[in-house]
């Protein structure tokens, strides 16, 4: 079962949008550019299609969820508060999600399409 958190649509300015713990700093710098994303320990940063071509949708979910796309992240954020903040920083367009965990929560992040991503989608928890 699948259970939708949140989702909106937001302005991906620089061509990225992120995922990150409520509050944090710790927010990644892209190495090359070239990458799909990045992470550090409290966020992680998702390259999108530019803001010029569109809006993006991000959306988040708990459960086991399929056809959702490349998976670009596979792994960990610390989440002191127990909420993640998702969409675009640099446009003031976040959707807060209370996830219900503190500490070491497990996420994957999916794009669609691969290439120049116009769906960002964040899944709590192990399983696809």
């Amino acid at each position: 079962m699948t259970e939708v958190l949140a989702g909106r649509d937001v302005l991906p300015l620089y061509g990225q949008v992120v995922v990150q713990a409520v509050g944090t700093l710790d927010i990644p710098d892209w190495e090359t550019g070239e990458e799909n994303a990045v992470a550090s320990e409290h966020a992680v940063l998702v390259a999108t299609r530019p803001d010029h071509v569109g809006s993006v949708r991000v959306q988040v979910l708990r459960g086991c969820a399929h056809d959702l796309g490349v998976r670009v992240f596979h792994g960990e954020l610390s989440v002191v508060s127990g909420r993640l903040t998702v969409g675009s920083i640099l446009a003031s367009q976040m959707v807060e999600v209370d996830i219900g965990r503190k500490g070491c929560v497990p996420l994957q992040i999916f794009v669609d399409p691969a290439d120049l991503p116009e769906r960002v989608t964040v899944v709590l928890g192990e399983g696809q």
